[in-house]
């Protein structure tokens, strides 16, 4: 046999490509679940990777308790709740049990793997996660948040 003939494949082979095959398929799955996060995200994403939301134009923002996804932070997926007439929070969207999406809801957030809940403010309510959602940043700028 030449260094050029076609060798059989291999069980070994075949196992590797079904595993290759394996792992983009979950891949995919993951890119699509944080891009289904992405419609009615809202902001402006700055250069530097923060986003920029004016909560005056959000109406999802108009009420004390009244959350939106945003645009992802510097990658990350991320929401903004109201928490008083002039406070705002912002959570990543990851839960830290597993790195899957937690979902906003009314009464704080779920995470839409393994059933982690979180409250409103993203402290742990029960896990399997053994911490809480990340806190993000949050400078008022004039009318303006900035996030990240």
């Amino acid at each position: 046999m030449t260094s050029d003939s076609p060798r059989a494949l291999t069980r070994r082979d075949a196992l590797r490509g079904a595993a290759v095959l394996c792992g983009l398929s979950l891949l995919s799955l993951g890119i699509s679940e944080a891009q289904a996060a992405a419609p009615g995200s809202t902001g402006v994403l700055l250069p530097d990777g923060r986003v920029k939301i004016t909560p005056s134009k959000i109406p999802a923002l108009a009420k004390v308790g009244g959350f939106t996804a945003i645009l992802p932070v510097k990658g990350t997926p991320a929401a903004v709740r109201r928490t008083r007439t002039n406070t705002y929070i912002a959570v990543s969207l990851v839960c830290p049990h597993a790195g899957s999406l937690a979902k906003p809801e009314a009464s704080g957030f779920t995470c839409s793997a393994h059933g982690s809940r979180f409250n409103t403010t993203g402290t742990l309510i029960d896990g399997p996660a053994t911490t809480g959602l990340t806190r993000l940043k949050v400078v008022r700028s004039g009318k303006d948040l900035i996030i990240g």
